[in-house]
């Protein structure tokens, strides 16, 4: 059981990462390249939000029970699965008050689409990406602690 548990905690939390860059990127490039009308933005708003919180919250949460379940493997130190467990609850945090009191008010606000944006929306536009890249550090930080190999691992292979 911790073999499994601590493959899905690896890679959980490695898919997350890439999943999470990988919307930045593409979110980064609509919103930059131009092209796209205020309202064709507005609906992408609705339609990309939603499941990158769902997939977040899906893959983060299952990397956290993996960790939680990994106990006593030999790769994992208490030291390291403490850190991913802690780490990987904080991005379900963040997640979920970004979700809840930050993109839900962004969403109103940008409904119906085309709509003159109040003040308000920069103001929770640039929490939501400080939100964001918090919480892709402490994935990263996890991913990390998860992944290291330990060494005690190095020296029972070489032997």
């Amino acid at each position: 059981m911790p073999r499994a548990a601590l493959f899905m905690a690896r890679f959980c939390s490695s898919a997350w990462i890439g999943a999470a860059t990988l919307f930045v990127i593409v979110g980064v490039l609509e919103v930059t390249r131009g092209g796209f009308e205020s309202t064709t933005k507005d609906v992408l708003v609705g339609i990309r939000f939603p499941p990158f919180y769902a997939t977040g919250t899906i893959l983060v949460g299952l990397a956290w029970v993996g960790a939680c379940l990994a106990e006593y493997h030999p790769e994992l130190t208490a030291r390291r699965r403490a850190i991913s467990i802690l780490s990987l609850l904080a991005v379900l945090a963040l997640i979920f008050i970004d979700y809840n009191w930050i993109y839900a008010p962004l969403a109103a606000m940008v409904n119906p689409p085309g709509q003159a944006k109040p003040m308000d929306f920069i103001k929770l536009h640039e929490a939501s990406k400080y939100f964001n890249l918090a919480g892709l550090a402490l994935s990263w930080i996890a991913a990390i602690a998860l992944n290291l190999p330990s060494k005690s691992a190095d020296v029972s292979r070489s032997q």
